[in-house]
């Protein structure tokens, strides 16, 4: 149950926000998965990635954004998709994006 303060805090944050903390969080939960699944440690990460342990740390606890290069990092060392895009599945367009390319 979420508090009164939490809930008034994602009323008055701007709609990108809960879907960044959404994606950030699976982003999250996956990598800690594989790591479990893989036994590898925080600090084993960060010595296969040239990374000190709270790099890691920090990105793994939302201190640090990750990019897209330490995407690709990760999951080339953990052997392994973070983030599955999904094609071929039609989509419900919002009207805000709902103009073709070509408009």
């Amino acid at each position: 149950m979420r508090s009164k303060i939490a809930e008034q805090i994602l009323a008055e944050a701007p709609p990108e926000s809960a879907v960044f903390a959404r994606l950030y969080g699976d982003i999250v939960v996956r990598i800690h998965e594989l790591m479990h699944d893989q036994q590898i440690t925080q600090r084993d990460l960060a010595s296969r990635l040239g990374k000190s342990p709270s790099e890691i740390s920090k990105w793994l606890n939302g201190g640090h954004n990750l990019t897209l290069k330490s995407l690709a990092k990760l999951e080339a060392e953990l052997n392994a998709p973070i983030i599955e895009i999904v094609t071929g599945v039609p989509v419900k367009k919002s009207a805000k994006f709902s103009r073709s390319i070509d408009n």
